[in-house]
Order: C-alpha cells, then structure tokens, then sequence
C-alpha cells in the first residue's frame, strides 16, 4: 500500500471514526496563544502566540525549552527576543505549501534531544501539526496512519478548509524524503 494511500485511509478514518490512539492529544487553551494542544510531556502544538507577556510565561510553566515558529512574519523578531529573554531557544522555519526548503532544517533541530520539550507554532496550529506528522513519520519512523492520526488530534482536521492543502503538501514532501536513519 503506498503512503498516498495510507495517508487517506487515515483522513477516513478519522472523518467517519472520530480519533483513537494510545496518547490523544489535549487541548490546552494556554493564554495568549491560538489553539494550543499537549500532544506529550515533549510537545506542545499552537497558533499563533496572540500576546506574548501571557503566552511566554505559560510555555516556561509548561517547561518548554525551545519555540519553534512555522509561520514567520513580521512579528517573528520581537517574538523570538522574547523568548529567548525567557531562556528558551528559538528557531523561525517559515512554512509554506508551496515552499518546502524550510523542514530539513527544522527536522534537524526536531532531531537534538536537547531541544525538548519544544512548542511548536505556526498561524492557526495546521503547520505546527503538519510539522509534527512529518517529525513523527521520518524521525521517529511511525507509519503515516499513526501520526497522521496524531496530527488530526493535534488540530490538522478536515473540518478547517487549510487542511487539506496541508494534507497534500505532507504526501507530497513524503513521497520524495525517506525516513532519517
């Protein structure tokens, strides 16, 4: 079966069956950040970080070591003096479904350990999912119906009219990257 085709089994399943894994995502409702979600003691996905005086804060209470923006942006350079003023690292991968040039940078720093716990964000929370799905299937090598399951629960959902561009570009970018060894 190919990952096209596991991939839209996934969406399916999770359109007609609701979401069923062993950790399901929770959403977090952090303040000062669109649609947060705890997805493990590692990772926390979200939007947009709305009001950093209260955001930045709630992510170091969360013990988050480092943020990973997706979106970019204006906004990205006074967010990122923030954070680092907070004592956490802080990465800018601007994302775009047309523009894939950003992930093998941001897989890599997904690859440090030292990294973690590790928010990462993006406008309304399908790229930090999209992030995740393709983290979970070419670093940590889980088969694309798991994490695509994970990545729905984290907020990539059919119901939102982005998310099947999203979907697409994730087939797309695993259908010429292998796994990492």
């Amino acid at each position: 079966m190919t990952r096209i085709t596991v991939l839209v089994a996934a969406i399916a399943t999770l359109s007609m069956a609701g979401v069923a894994s062993a950790q399901t995502p929770k959403r977090l409702g952090l303040p000062g950040i669109n649609n947060s979600w705890r997805v493990n003691k590692d990772v926390v996905t979200g939007g947009t970080i709305t009001m950093r005086d209260v955001a930045i804060p709630a992510l170091k209470k969360q013990s988050i070591k480092t943020v990973i923006n997706l979106a970019g942006g204006a906004d990205s350079d006074a967010e990122g003096t923030a954070v680092k003023a907070a004592g956490m690292k802080y990465f800018v991968f601007p994302v775009t479904p047309a523009d894939a040039s950003q992930i093998e940078p941001m897989l890599k720093v997904f690859s440090d350990p030292a990294n973690y716990p590790v928010f990462i964000h993006s406008g309304a929370g399908h790229r930090a999912a999209v992030a995740l799905f393709l983290k979970r299937v070419l670093i940590d090598r889980w088969d694309v119906e798991k994490a695509g399951i994970e990545a729905a629960s984290a907020g990539l959902v059919l119901s939102n009219d982005m998310a099947p561009g999203w979907w697409k570009f994730a087939r797309d970018y695993l259908n010429t990257h292998e796994p990492k060894n």
